[in-house]
Protein backbone atom coordinates (compact mmCIF):
# COMPACT_ATOMS: atom_id res chain seq x y z
CA UNK A 1 0.00 0.00 0.00
CA UNK A 2 1.58 3.73 -1.45
CA UNK A 3 2.66 5.66 1.40
CA UNK A 4 0.79 8.91 0.49
CA UNK A 5 -2.60 7.13 2.40
CA UNK A 6 -0.85 5.07 5.04
CA UNK A 7 1.57 7.63 6.22
CA UNK A 8 0.31 10.88 4.81
CA UNK A 9 2.48 14.31 4.53
CA UNK A 10 1.68 17.91 4.62
CA UNK A 11 1.35 17.92 1.28
CA UNK A 12 0.25 14.79 -0.31
CA UNK A 13 1.56 12.99 -3.63
CA UNK A 14 -1.96 13.35 -5.55
CA UNK A 15 -0.72 11.05 -7.78
CA UNK A 16 0.17 8.17 -6.02
CA UNK A 17 -3.38 7.84 -4.71
CA UNK A 18 -5.05 4.49 -5.80
CA UNK A 19 -8.39 4.23 -5.58
CA UNK A 20 -8.60 0.70 -4.69
CA UNK A 21 -6.50 1.42 -1.93
CA UNK A 22 -8.57 4.22 0.05
CA UNK A 23 -11.13 1.93 1.55
CA UNK A 24 -8.34 -0.33 3.08
CA UNK A 25 -6.33 2.71 3.73
CA UNK A 26 -8.91 4.71 5.54
CA UNK A 27 -10.04 1.92 7.70
CA UNK A 28 -6.99 1.13 8.69
CA UNK A 29 -6.35 4.52 9.94
CA UNK A 30 -10.02 4.66 11.73
CA UNK A 31 -9.05 1.11 13.64
CA UNK A 32 -5.52 2.02 14.61
CA UNK A 33 -7.25 5.15 15.94
CA UNK A 34 -10.08 4.00 18.01
CA UNK A 35 -7.51 1.34 19.37
CA UNK A 36 -5.02 4.41 20.70
CA UNK A 37 -8.27 6.53 21.74
CA UNK A 38 -9.10 2.96 24.35
CA UNK A 39 -5.67 3.19 25.57
CA UNK A 40 -5.49 6.98 25.75
CA UNK A 41 -9.00 7.07 27.81
CA UNK A 42 -8.26 5.32 31.04
CA UNK A 43 -4.95 6.43 31.55
CA UNK A 44 -4.20 7.16 35.02
CA UNK A 45 -3.35 10.82 35.26
CA UNK A 46 -4.76 12.45 31.73
CA UNK A 47 -2.99 16.07 31.48
CA UNK A 48 -2.85 18.04 28.31
CA UNK A 49 0.12 16.48 26.74
CA UNK A 50 -0.98 12.56 27.16
CA UNK A 51 -4.49 13.15 25.91
CA UNK A 52 -5.65 15.88 24.34
CA UNK A 53 -2.76 16.46 22.21
CA UNK A 54 -2.07 12.69 21.60
CA UNK A 55 -5.78 12.91 20.23
CA UNK A 56 -4.95 15.81 17.89
CA UNK A 57 -2.06 14.01 16.59
CA UNK A 58 -4.55 11.24 15.71
CA UNK A 59 -7.20 13.25 14.14
CA UNK A 60 -4.63 15.28 12.12
CA UNK A 61 -2.55 11.88 10.70
CA UNK A 62 -6.63 10.45 9.37
CA UNK A 63 -7.31 14.22 8.11
CA UNK A 64 -4.06 14.12 6.11
CA UNK A 65 -5.25 10.80 4.76
CA UNK A 66 -8.77 11.46 4.24
CA UNK A 67 -8.42 15.16 3.02
CA UNK A 68 -6.75 13.92 -0.49
CA UNK A 69 -9.06 11.48 -0.99
CA UNK A 70 -11.88 14.21 -0.77
CA UNK A 71 -10.39 16.49 -2.71
CA UNK A 72 -9.98 14.51 -5.52
CA UNK A 73 -13.44 12.92 -5.56
CA UNK A 74 -14.74 16.83 -6.06
CA UNK A 75 -11.92 17.63 -9.04
CA UNK A 76 -11.12 14.33 -10.92
CA UNK A 77 -14.50 12.39 -10.16
CA UNK A 78 -15.45 8.99 -11.28
CA UNK A 79 -17.32 6.27 -10.52
CA UNK A 80 -15.01 4.32 -9.02
CA UNK A 81 -13.37 7.38 -7.13
CA UNK A 82 -16.79 8.41 -6.05
CA UNK A 83 -17.71 4.69 -4.97
CA UNK A 84 -14.66 4.49 -2.40
CA UNK A 85 -15.48 7.77 -1.51
CA UNK A 86 -18.85 6.61 -0.18
CA UNK A 87 -18.01 3.58 1.16
CA UNK A 88 -15.58 5.68 3.17
CA UNK A 89 -18.29 7.64 4.49
CA UNK A 90 -20.79 5.33 7.02
CA UNK A 91 -17.26 3.85 9.08
CA UNK A 92 -16.13 8.07 9.15
CA UNK A 93 -19.48 8.94 10.61
CA UNK A 94 -19.75 5.92 12.62
CA UNK A 95 -15.90 6.93 14.21
CA UNK A 96 -17.14 10.44 14.58
CA UNK A 97 -20.06 8.99 16.56
CA UNK A 98 -18.38 6.21 19.03
CA UNK A 99 -15.52 9.20 19.98
CA UNK A 100 -18.42 11.39 20.93
CA UNK A 101 -20.08 9.00 22.66
CA UNK A 102 -17.30 7.37 24.64
CA UNK A 103 -17.41 8.21 28.44
CA UNK A 104 -14.21 7.20 29.45
CA UNK A 105 -12.62 9.84 27.20
CA UNK A 106 -15.17 12.29 28.69
CA UNK A 107 -14.53 11.52 32.31
CA UNK A 108 -10.72 11.84 31.06
CA UNK A 109 -11.25 15.28 29.77
CA UNK A 110 -13.34 16.44 32.51
CA UNK A 111 -10.49 14.83 34.55
CA UNK A 112 -8.31 17.17 33.65
CA UNK A 113 -10.67 20.00 33.72
CA UNK A 114 -11.17 19.30 37.48
CA UNK A 115 -7.75 19.06 38.30
CA UNK A 116 -5.27 21.72 40.03
CA UNK A 117 -3.44 21.88 36.67
CA UNK A 118 -6.83 23.13 34.52
CA UNK A 119 -5.39 26.59 35.63
CA UNK A 120 -1.83 26.09 34.31
CA UNK A 121 -2.76 25.93 31.17
CA UNK A 122 -3.04 28.45 28.07
CA UNK A 123 -6.33 30.64 27.55
CA UNK A 124 -6.65 28.52 24.43
CA UNK A 125 -5.70 25.20 25.98
CA UNK A 126 -8.52 25.59 28.38
CA UNK A 127 -11.43 26.63 25.92
CA UNK A 128 -10.20 23.57 23.64
CA UNK A 129 -11.36 21.44 26.77
CA UNK A 130 -14.27 23.33 27.96
CA UNK A 131 -15.78 22.89 23.89
CA UNK A 132 -14.57 19.54 24.09
CA UNK A 133 -17.02 18.61 26.85
CA UNK A 134 -19.63 20.24 25.46
CA UNK A 135 -19.51 18.33 22.22
CA UNK A 136 -19.15 15.16 23.96
CA UNK A 137 -22.83 16.30 25.49
CA UNK A 138 -24.25 17.65 21.55
CA UNK A 139 -23.10 13.73 20.58
CA UNK A 140 -25.32 12.20 23.15
CA UNK A 141 -22.78 10.80 25.60
CA UNK A 142 -25.17 11.19 28.31
CA UNK A 143 -28.66 9.41 26.25
CA UNK A 144 -29.09 6.09 27.34
CA UNK A 145 -28.36 3.18 24.58
CA UNK A 146 -31.16 3.25 22.15
CA UNK A 147 -31.21 7.10 22.16
CA UNK A 148 -27.50 7.07 21.58
CA UNK A 149 -27.72 4.42 18.80
CA UNK A 150 -30.69 6.11 16.92
CA UNK A 151 -28.59 9.07 17.14
CA UNK A 152 -25.46 7.51 15.00
CA UNK A 153 -28.23 6.11 12.74
CA UNK A 154 -29.70 9.49 11.81
CA UNK A 155 -25.87 10.79 11.46
CA UNK A 156 -25.07 8.68 9.05
CA UNK A 157 -28.06 8.96 7.03
CA UNK A 158 -27.07 12.72 6.50
CA UNK A 159 -23.53 11.22 5.60
CA UNK A 160 -25.36 9.91 3.00
CA UNK A 161 -27.39 12.32 2.64
CA UNK A 162 -24.99 15.01 1.94
CA UNK A 163 -22.93 13.39 0.05
CA UNK A 164 -25.57 12.15 -2.58
CA UNK A 165 -26.46 15.98 -2.71
CA UNK A 166 -23.03 16.71 -3.16
CA UNK A 167 -22.79 14.29 -6.20
CA UNK A 168 -25.55 16.14 -8.17
CA UNK A 169 -24.44 19.28 -7.70
CA UNK A 170 -21.20 18.34 -9.22
CA UNK A 171 -22.73 16.29 -11.96
CA UNK A 172 -25.09 19.55 -12.79
CA UNK A 173 -21.45 21.55 -12.95
CA UNK A 174 -20.06 19.42 -14.76
CA UNK A 175 -22.82 18.98 -17.05
CA UNK A 176 -22.88 23.06 -18.22
CA UNK A 177 -21.72 23.74 -21.04
CA UNK A 178 -21.58 26.73 -23.52
CA UNK A 179 -19.84 26.62 -27.11
CA UNK A 180 -19.21 30.49 -28.64
CA UNK A 181 -18.38 30.43 -32.00
CA UNK A 182 -17.96 34.29 -32.38
CA UNK A 183 -14.52 35.13 -31.01
CA UNK A 184 -15.62 38.89 -29.96
CA UNK A 185 -18.12 37.65 -27.29
CA UNK A 186 -15.14 36.79 -25.75
CA UNK A 187 -13.49 40.30 -25.76
CA UNK A 188 -11.10 40.87 -23.20
CA UNK A 189 -9.85 37.25 -21.60
CA UNK A 190 -6.16 36.59 -22.31
CA UNK A 191 -4.94 34.60 -25.16
CA UNK A 192 -3.87 31.86 -23.46
CA UNK A 193 -7.27 30.73 -22.07
CA UNK A 194 -8.75 31.60 -25.30
CA UNK A 195 -6.52 28.45 -26.30
CA UNK A 196 -7.64 26.43 -23.91
CA UNK A 197 -11.61 27.39 -24.24
CA UNK A 198 -10.67 26.32 -28.14
CA UNK A 199 -9.01 23.30 -26.98
CA UNK A 200 -11.97 22.25 -24.63
CA UNK A 201 -14.22 22.56 -27.63
CA UNK A 202 -11.80 20.18 -29.58
CA UNK A 203 -11.80 17.88 -27.20
CA UNK A 204 -15.61 17.41 -27.51
CA UNK A 205 -15.43 17.58 -31.22
CA UNK A 206 -16.76 20.68 -31.88
CA UNK A 207 -15.90 23.89 -33.69
CA UNK A 208 -15.05 27.54 -31.50
CA UNK A 209 -14.67 28.28 -27.57
CA UNK A 210 -15.93 25.97 -25.66
CA UNK A 211 -17.09 27.33 -21.81
CA UNK A 212 -17.53 25.39 -18.63
CA UNK A 213 -17.82 25.80 -14.83
CA UNK A 214 -14.44 24.19 -13.90
CA UNK A 215 -12.65 26.90 -12.51
CA UNK A 216 -9.84 27.76 -15.21
CA UNK A 217 -12.31 28.77 -17.45
CA UNK A 218 -14.86 30.21 -15.04
CA UNK A 219 -12.40 32.51 -13.14
CA UNK A 220 -10.76 33.81 -16.50
CA UNK A 221 -14.48 34.92 -18.09
CA UNK A 222 -15.32 36.58 -14.78
CA UNK A 223 -12.11 38.17 -14.43
CA UNK A 224 -11.27 39.66 -17.53
CA UNK A 225 -14.34 39.37 -20.44
CA UNK A 226 -16.18 42.63 -21.57
CA UNK A 227 -19.21 40.41 -22.26
CA UNK A 228 -21.09 41.51 -19.32
CA UNK A 229 -24.10 39.16 -20.28
CA UNK A 230 -22.13 36.28 -20.55
CA UNK A 231 -20.74 37.20 -17.29
CA UNK A 232 -23.90 37.49 -15.82
CA UNK A 233 -24.87 34.14 -16.99
CA UNK A 234 -21.89 32.41 -15.45
CA UNK A 235 -22.44 33.58 -12.46
CA UNK A 236 -25.69 32.82 -12.02
CA UNK A 237 -25.12 28.99 -12.69
CA UNK A 238 -21.36 28.61 -11.24
CA UNK A 239 -22.50 30.28 -7.74
CA UNK A 240 -25.69 28.64 -6.34
CA UNK A 241 -23.77 25.41 -7.35
CA UNK A 242 -20.81 26.55 -5.26
CA UNK A 243 -22.93 27.14 -2.47
CA UNK A 244 -24.82 23.95 -2.25
CA UNK A 245 -21.60 22.14 -2.16
CA UNK A 246 -21.99 20.38 1.49
CA UNK A 247 -19.50 19.14 3.82
CA UNK A 248 -19.81 15.29 4.46
CA UNK A 249 -17.67 14.56 7.33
Amino acid sequence: MTETLINPQALPKFNEVKIDEVVPAITKHLDNNLQAIKTLSKQANPNWDNLVEALEELDDTLSKAWSPVGHLNSVMNSDELRDAYNACLPKLSAYSTEIGQNKDLQQAYQAIKDSPDFAKLTTAQQKTITNSLRDFHLAGVDLPDEKKKRYGEIKSRLSELSSKFGENVLDATNKWQKLITDASELAGVPESSLAGFEQTAKANEQAGYLLTLDFPCYLPIMTYCDNTELRKEMYGVFYPCLRSRPKCW
